[in-house]
Order: C-alpha cells, then structure tokens, then sequence
C-alpha cells in the first residue's frame, strides 16, 4: 500500500472543517426558546391571527410551551418534536430540523413530517385555491416551516456522518503509516544486522586464525611471519572496507559490490587460511541471462557464511563449493566432509576441533549463520537447506531466481 507523504501526513491530522459560525453549544441550545419567548409570544398575545386557534391567550401559551421544549430538542428530539406540533410554525420548524439532524431518516421522522405538514395546512382553506397567489400561501408554511427544514437536518445529518467516515480513515491512515514505518525500522535493522554478521563474521574468523597461525610461527622464519601479517592486513583492510560501504560512509559502485566473480577470491582466501576448499562455477549457457545484481550478491554472501561455519566448526575437513547457472535458477553447495575421529560438523553443533594454527581453539558461534542465510534465500523467493550429510559431514544447498523482477 502506498503510504502517504510527510505533508499528506499533517493534512491528515489536521483538524476538519467545521462551519464558519460556531457557537458554545448552550448558546446554540437556548438561542431559540429565546428568539420565541421574547419575539413570537408577544406577538401571538395581541394576534389573534398568529397561532394554531382563534385564542390570542392559548396562542401565546402553545407558543410558550413550544419555546421551552426546544431546550430539551438536543436529548429528547422526538418528544419535542411532538410538543410544537401544537405549538407555532417556528418551534415546530426548529423541532423538526434538530430530529432530522440527530436521528436522520427513520421511520419516526417521516412519520412526524407528515404529521407537522398536516399540521401547517390547518389555518387553510384548501378549497381556496383559485389564483396563484392562494395556492402561493396555501403551501408556503408546509414548505418553509417543514420541507427546508426537514431537507436541511437531513442534509447536517449526512454531513455529520460523512465528518465521521472521512475522522475514521484519517485515523486508519496514520495507524498503518505508522505501522508500515515500524516495519520497515525492524526490517532495515534486520538487514543491517544480518550483513554485519556475515561480513564481520568472516573477515575477523580469517584474521583470527592467521594470528593463531602466526602465534606459532618459527621465529627463524620471518618470511613466514611477514606473509601471515599481510594476510592480517589485508583482510582488516578488506573488513574495514565493506564495514564503511554498509554504513553508508562509503558506498561502493555496483560493479564493486560482491558478486559471483569474486567467489575464487573467496575461496582462495580460506585456503590461504588453511581450509581445504574446492571451487566449481559452471554457466551461464549461451542464451542464459546472467543472475542479477541482488543475486550473486546473496549467492556470494551465503558461500561466504557457509565458509566461516566450515572454519569454526570442521577446519580439518574437505569443502566444496558448487555453483551453477541453470535455466531454473542459480543453485549453489557448500558440502564439507567428516572431519574424522572427532565428528564435529559445519552445523554449529560440533565442538569445534583442531583450529587450523594448531592451537586447539575454536571459534566462537553467534548461532545466527543459518537463520541469515534462509533470510537471503527467502527475500529473493529462492530456497535453502542445510543440515548433516549421511556420510557425516554437512551441507549447505541454495537456489536462487535468476533475476528479482
């Protein structure tokens, strides 16, 4: 889903349109019982004209009454409704236009609308409608003191509920921009932690056992002491490289990022560490795409973690590193041989062994290899397996898409 931007964000919690004239709400309440006590009752008293009856004294007291039922109109619309329907036009109007807008159409209402338009055709003489102007006056009060208002309630009826929707998905919205930046918080940090793991984890693993490997050196070999320093350097120099490249203080150009043309160099560099490792890269056939960028990187990543497993827990044993592009995809094995008299595998699960300096010291584990490896096999919809071979070593197969698209 398409998350909304930072401006589309403050649009959303900004609050929505309310009508230009908005006044407390007890004002709004008692603004008309005001308007019919101190205008329309004094009017009916001296009117005969102005009321439901020929009674000035019982016009000003329906019109009275009328007045202070609209003050309940807000918890009690029906009722009041029903109350100024003896009362005069105007508490009748407002009553109306207040039911519509709280309750909005129901049965009740139009119930009550016809009976207020009944109501408004009473001080008539419906068989006097021969010229326009009596037909004019005949519906004037049914229309002004019932249609409008009866239309208008409704209409604030449905701009209430509309107010409401449109509150509602504002809020949907922002929960799930909320969520959606949640996600990808865990899923960058996921990221991050899963590259560091790899790149930290091989690069120091080599540094390691060259030190170890340096430790023993004959002191009357300085050749040898030089070649394993530069090893050392090398490797720190490589670790420190990509370190910055993932954090962004130097990233690399495409063509420098690790692919399957670096795999030889890899391998070479756990020979150099003294893993016994074999490399077979075969394809792609002619008319067969190359694997994309995202690919070979995740296939070099996981042939480089598949190599530092092999180093912590079989360094005695025999590795071989298959990869082949195929028209199903790009495949790839990391398979080791038993190590021997000890049994201990690339699985995390054996006790280490024999470190190749000679020193009896193994590496340490974080238990995370395989899960990351699985993680880049997933992100690109490939698949991967590891577990124990039957002859008792351990393998680690892969196939990847040959492109993400």
């Amino acid at each position: 889903m398409r998350q909304p931007t930072d401006q589309q964000a403050a649009d959303l919690t900004a609050p929505l349109p309310g009508p230009l004239l908005s006044l407390p709400r007890p004002v709004r309440t008692l603004v008309p019982t005001a308007v019919v006590l101190l205008v329309l009752v004094p009017l009916a008293a001296h009117d005969p004209d102005f009321g439901p009856t020929t009674s000035p004294q019982v016009n000003a007291g329906l019109m009275a009454l009328g007045a202070l039922a609209l003050a309940f109109r807000r918890r009690h619309p029906t009722a009041v409704v029903a109350a100024a329907l003896i009362s005069g036009q105007l508490p009748l109007a407002v009553a109306l236009h207040g039911l519509a807008a709280r309750r909005g159409p129901t049965v009740p209402l139009y119930v009550l609308a016809v009976l207020a338009e009944l109501r408004l055709f009473v001080p008539f003489d419906l068989g006097d409608v021969s010229t326009p102007s009596a037909l004019a006056n005949l519906i004037e009060d049914p229309l002004v003191f019932g249609a409008v208002p009866l239309a208008l309630g409704l209409t604030a009826h449905q701009r209430a509920r509309t107010v409401s929707v449109l509150a509602e998905r504002n809020r949907l919205l922002l929960e799930a921009r909320t969520h959606a930046e949640e996600r990808a918080v865990v899923a960058e940090r996921a990221r991050l932690a899963r590259e560091m793991h790899d790149v930290v984890s091989n690069r120091v693993s080599l540094i390691t056992l060259h030190a170890g490997a340096g430790q023993v050196a004959q002191a009357d070999d300085p050749a040898a002491v030089r070649e394993t320093l530069g090893l050392i350097r090398t490797l720190g120099l490589q670790a420190l490289t990509e370190l910055r490249g993932l954090l962004g203080v130097l990233t690399p150009a495409s063509d420098q990022a690790p692919s399957l043309r670096g795999l030889p160099t890899l391998v070479e560099e756990s020979r150099q560490a003294g893993l016994a490792v074999g490399l077979t890269l075969t394809g792609p056939d002619d008319g067969l795409p190359a694997p994309g960028p995202a690919v070979q990187y995740a296939a070099y990543r996981i042939v480089q973690e598949a190599l530092t497993n092999a180093h912590k827990h079989a360094p005695a044993a025999e590795v071989a590193v298959t990869v082949e592009v195929a028209p199903d995809g790009l495949r790839l094995a990391v398979v080791n041989s038993p190590t021997g008299a000890d049994g201990s595998g690339a699985d995390g699960t054996g006790a280490g062994g024999t470190g190749a300096d000679g020193t009896g010291s193994s590496l340490p584990s974080g238990g995370r290899g395989l899960d990351g490896m699985r993680t880049r096999a997933d992100d690109l919809g490939g698949t991967l397996d590891a577990g124990p071979t039957p002859e008792g070593g351990f393998a680690v197969r892969a196939r990847l898409p040959l492109s993400t698209v």
